[in-house]
Parts: structure tokens; C-alpha cells; sequence
């Protein structure tokens, strides 16, 4: 069986939209049902979704182009010309930290079994990535 991605591109700016929040969605159902691991993982694709809809919308492309299909947090953050205002929030760059620590550890979270991370490894994961003053994804929203 052979599969092909070859042009195919991520998606139009309001499919990313949508994609991330059904990521994070996912997450939230995941982590209620202590799938820490999973839930983990779908955290961190949701925030990178979010940060190639900001690239998108921000470079003012149709699509995200195939390029982008990588899991480079600072990278995307970079790209977004994100990387000074974030540091003008200092609770929201720790928090940011937090993350980009975490998300090394994807395929740890994709590929190991669900009693390998605790919910505490969970819930401050969560925190860094939701907390409504202090959390990533709330911030990006406001942009």
C-alpha cells in the first residue's frame, strides 16, 4: 500500500480554524477520560494548528502550504513573528516554555502506553497550555 501526500496542503486558513479547536476539543474529552498521553498530544497539535492559522492569515495565504507541516513550536512561533511580543508577557512566555518542553516529548506521547504519564503531568500541561490569564492558547486568541 502506498500513500501519497505529495502538493497536498494543510488547509485554508478557516479549515485550520475549525481543525485546531476540534484538536483541542479532542484534548479536553481525552483528559477527562485520563488519557493523558493522547490528551497530551492533541494539546499540542491544536496549538500548533493555531499557530499555522496565525502564519496563514498573517502572510495572507489561500492555503498553508505543505511546508508547514511540521511540529517546530518556536519555529512556528517564529514564523508568525510572534517571538518579541511574546516576551513582553512574562507569566505567558513561562507558561509558553512549559509547552515547548513538553512538545519534545510527542512521540513519547503518541507512541507509548497511557500509564507512562500522570495526570499531574496532564493537568499542568493543560494549565500552561489553557489557563485563561496565563495560558498560551488564550493569548494567541487574542491576536
Amino acid at each position: 500500500m502506498r500513500f501519497s501526500t505529495a502538493n497536498k496542503d494543510l488547509g485554508d486558513p478557516d479549515e485550520l480554524e475549525l481543525a485546531w479547536v476540534d484538536r483541542r476539543d479532542d484534548a479536553r474529552i481525552l483528559a477527562e477520560r485520563g488519557r493523558t498521553g493522547l490528551a497530551i498530544a492533541c494539546g499540542i497539535y491544536a496549538l500548533e494548528i493555531k499557530l499555522k492559522t496565525i502564519i496563514c492569515r498573517k502572510l495572507d495565504l489561500e492555503r498553508s502550504p505543505k511546508e508547514f507541516e511540521i511540529h517546530d513550536l518556536q519555529g512556528l512561533l517564529t514564523v508568525a513573528g510572534l517571538s518579541r511580543k511574546i516576551n513582553a508577557h512574562p507569566l505567558i512566555k513561562l507558561q509558553w516554555v512549559r509547552v515547548v518542553e513538553t512538545a519534545r516529548e510527542l512521540n513519547d506521547f503518541r507512541y507509548r502506553p497511557n500509564h507512562s504519564f500522570s495526570i499531574e503531568q496532564m493537568t499542568e500541561f493543560f494549565f500552561s497550555l489553557e489557563d485563561p490569564a496565563e495560558g498560551v492558547l488564550p493569548w494567541l486568541s487574542t491576536l
